[in-house]
């Protein structure tokens, strides 16, 4: 029977050729893998953390410098093997094998599984170097034969098959590097082993069905024997024969009333084993057991009187999805562990969100982030990996991506959790809106790939899942991929949050805002003496262009823009916060015309000033709370509508919902009109509700709140900078026992968007909820985990508690992005 032996180890690393520092030439440091270079130098002191504060400047000569590898591989007790193999399940990215000095092959792909013979196992030990070429070099060689394109991000990106957001992105650090990122394994094997096992779980009625479609690698003993492929779920069990030759089987098998898979919150994420073993005269060659589960879930893209729309449908009903974009979750992934993706995924469910998209500059992440998708139902979106660039068609990449492909789609096709590929992430768009057809002259750009390689892959290997050209896409070639009434749009407005009004949009796959991380995150990375929106330490953290000046664009309309940097800092953070949660809210309005919102993004890979919710450190940003509001089952959202405020009852369940909703018109000094209103919301549906009796259009100087149960939305007549509150009175009063912190605050006067930043107190504190609008009166409990109680006094809480209180803006310390604009030069004068 094939059997593994794992080379999972430290292995020994050292420069090659390249911009090496004096006191790293000549030294050889111990390496984890899987691992990479940036990891293994770091664990020996060599170089700082990339991360903070000026260290990616610092370390960028890793991505200059030729690197290598090596170890010793054992022996392996199995004289009697045809072949032993070593199995590279990932390597970063260009490099070059070589067995007691002999050359044995080359990879050119960092998403692929490499195989190498190493027969001299057989006889004995053997030396192994893995030479890895330095990716930034690398990739001017290919740029320059090739010819440059356009990207949005690093111009060397789109000539590699290697994570793209390894050489910067807008939210991402520069830190192209090397290594062996997944695991390491050899394979001892005669006649024949499994090559990729695609199963396709579907539901006959009350029955399952498990469509087999099975690949083989035979031994040149192996090519004339007959084989036979044992598929089993549970009691099922079927036998397919395979004849002499023959290295693609397929077959079905039949599972009476499976226990189904269901997405989280519909019902049970039921998983069975399905175990293929591959045998040959009543002997075991090979044996893989797969996860799967038996749905009924379909993406719908159908045109309708309105457009085309865009829904997922679970057993014949409307999902509306709640999700988030997914970026690599460290800039070394390899240091990702399985309890990683599971706390991460958790945290994303507990937000609200019932999917997950895989960004299409990263990775295909590792299996275990799909088992746990699987085990926790949510769903995944995942895209192929191109983003924001013109790709190269010219081999050998295009015999790169194929392969790539059918790799990848054979390793995630079983997954349940798995709802649809998709072929980019605005590459289509960037085509239209940038004039590709006329700055490419003639150079290809990769449409080949969206529309004739990777479709081809999918309908080989995994037909019945949905395939999208891209995102955003309209579903056609050559219409308008951004087009809101038809398909999944990317929705990033220029200007106020606001305009998200001005649309309505299908399914929007992409948009969000972006805020600073939690204070401790930040104080954690940078090293400064008087941080400020534009000084050296706060910008390394920004990687956006133009995106501190948008923080203030929208900070300007909405409170001005403050002198103090904390107060900068906070308001920044509650800027993030609104302006997401508005975004969702409309869209929720829009159901069932709209059946979707993928938030930009979920995670972070570094400290930095992003779109994310969760930042690097595992702490949530205040936007984290607000979207978890939003992303509640069924809400209440207040709105300005063209003939006055609104209020939107938003039921996203199968049931309809009946409520009764509180309604209190306030001016500043107190209460002016109140009003209970029942609504009814019909199952997938918003509905807009009566506000007749609270009278007409909202003075600069009102609001409004609506609350049912929990759930509470606010709308002010203007802005925060019109409606500035008496200066923030409350008690509080704390309770503590070992292992948490109960927190009771009483308003005395109105507290909007009370907000705890429990870091300031205790770095790995994390508080229950965040973000509530409390009346005069009204009380609320906040429960705090943390490992130090004793941190949080009822001062030490007074002290840190912050909330949208504007007032200080009436005494001269905002000022004007003008005031903001000059100080920014007089910056950049003094560094010039």
């Amino acid at each position: 029977m094939l059997t593994r032996h794992s080379v999972d180890q430290t292995w020994r690393l050292r420069p090659l050729a390249g911009p090496v520092p004096d006191d790293v030439v000549g030294h050889e440091f111990p390496a984890p893998v899987p691992g990479d270079v940036h990891t293994a130098l770091r664990e020996a002191g060599a170089i700082p953390d990339p991360v903070v504060d000026d260290n990616e400047r610092i370390v960028s000569w890793i991505g200059r410098t030729d690197w290598e590898y090596a170890t010793t591989l054992p022996a392996i007790p199995r004289p009697d093997a045809e072949r032993v193999e070593l199995v590279f399940f990932g390597v970063d990215t260009l490099a070059e094998v070589f067995i007691d000095e002999s050359p044995r092959g080359r990879s050119r792909n960092m998403h692929r599984t490499w195989r190498v013979d190493v027969p001299e196992l057989r006889r004995g030990r053997a030396d192994l170097r893995l030479t890895l070429q330095a990716p930034v070099p690398a990739g001017e060689r290919e740029r320059d034969r090739l010819g440059a394109r356009p990207s949005a991000f690093s111009p060397l990106a789109p000539f590699l098959r290697k994570k793209a957001c390894d050489f910067g992105w807008d939210w991402g650090p520069a830190l192209p590097g090397a290594g062996i990122w997944r695991a390491v394994e050899i394979q001892a094997w005669s006649t024949a082993r499994l090559d990729a096992v695609r199963p396709t779980a579907s539901l006959r009625g009350e029955d399952g069905l498990v469509d087999l479609d099975i690949d083989l690698v035979r031994t040149r003993q192996g090519r004339n024997r007959n084989l036979v492929i044992e598929a089993r779920v549970g009691a099922s069990v079927i036998d397919i024969p395979v004849a002499p030759g023959v290295d693609r089987v397929r077959g079905s098998l039949t599972v009476p009333r499976p226990a189904r898979w269901w997405p989280a919150g519909l019902g049970e994420q039921a998983l069975h084993e399905l175990t293929i073993r591959l045998r040959c005269d009543g002997e075991v060659l090979d044996e893989r057991a797969v996860a799967i589960g038996f749905r009924d879930l379909v993406v719908e893209q159908r045109p309708d009187a309105d457009g085309v729309g865009f829904r997922v449908v679970v057993d014949r009903e409307p999902m509306f999805i709640r999700g988030f974009n997914w970026i690599p979750d460290d800039t070394s992934i390899s240091t990702v562990t399985p309890a990683d993706y599971r706390r991460r995924i958790a945290q994303a469910q507990e937000l609200g969100a019932n999917l997950i998209r895989v960004w299409g500059g990263g990775v295909f992440e590792d299996d275990e982030f799909y088992r746990a998708c699987d085990e926790a139902g949510m769903l995944v979106w995942q895209d192929f990996l191109f983003a924001c660039a013109a790709y190269p068609e010219e081999e050998p990449f295009a015999a790169e991506v194929e392969a790539e492909a059918r790799d990848n789609v054979s390793r995630l096709m079983s997954h349940p959790s798995l709802v649809l590929w998709n072929a980019n992430n605005e590459n289509l768009w960037f085509w239209f809106v940038q004039d590709w057809e006329r700055v490419l002259e003639g150079k290809t750009w990769g449409d080949r790939f969206y529309f004739d390689i990777l479709p081809r892959v999918i309908a080989d290997l995994d037909p019945t899942r949905t395939y999208l050209f891209g995102s955003p896409s309209s579903g056609g070639r050559w219409e308008d991929p951004n087009d809101p009434t038809r398909g999944v749009v990317h929705l990033w407005v220029p200007g106020d949050y606001r305009e998200y009004d001005q649309t309505r949009p299908r399914f929007v796959s992409e948009f969000g805002f972006q805020g600073p991380p939690a204070r401790a995150t930040f104080d954690a990375a940078v090293h400064e003496d008087a941080p400020a929106p534009f000084s050296p330490g706060t910008i390394q953290r920004q990687k956006a262009e133009g995106g501190t000046e948008r923080i203030n664009d929208v900070l300007e309309i909405h409170f001005g823009v403050p002198t103090d940097f904390d107060e900068w800092y906070w308001l920044a953070q509650l800027n993030q916060a609104r302006a997401v949660r508005f975004g969702v809210e409309r869209f929720r309005t829009l159901e069932p015309y709209c059946a979707g919102t993928v938030i930009w993004q979920l995670n972070d890979c570094w400290p930095s000033l992003s779109w994310s919710v969760i930042d690097v450190a595992d702490r949530w940003k205040p936007v984290a709370y607000a979207v978890r509001e939003a992303y509640g089952d069924q809400i209440v959202v207040l709105r300005h509508e063209d003939d006055g405020p609104a209020l939107f009852a938003c039921n996203s369940t199968a049931a309809a919902w009946e409520s009764e909703i509180e309604v209190q018109r306030l001016r500043r000094g107190g209460r002016v009109g109140r009003e209970v209103v029942r609504a009814v919301a019909p199952a997938h549906s918003a509905i807009r509700v009566d506000l007749a009796a609270l009278g007409d259009d909202l003075g600069t100087d009102e609001l409004l709140v609506a609350t049912v149960g929990s759930r509470r939305s606010v709308l002010l007549g203007g802005v925060d900078r019109d409606y500035p509150d008496d200066a923030p009175a409350f008690e509080v009063e704390v309770g503590a026992d070992a292992a948490s912190v109960t927190v009771v605050i009483t308003a005395q006067s109105l507290l909007r968007d009370t907000f705890l930043p429990v870091d300031a107190l205790a770095a790995d504190a994390h508080a229950d909820k965040n973000l509530l609008t409390l009346l005069p009166g009204e009380s609320a409990t906040w429960t705090i985990r943390t490992a130090h109680p004793a941190a949080f006094t009822a001062e030490a809480v007074r002290a840190i508690v912050q909330t949208a209180h504007a007032a200080t803006m009436r005494d001269g310390s905002y000022r004007g992005l003008a005031q903001l604009e000059a100080e920014k030069a007089a910056r950049a004068a003094r560094v010039a």
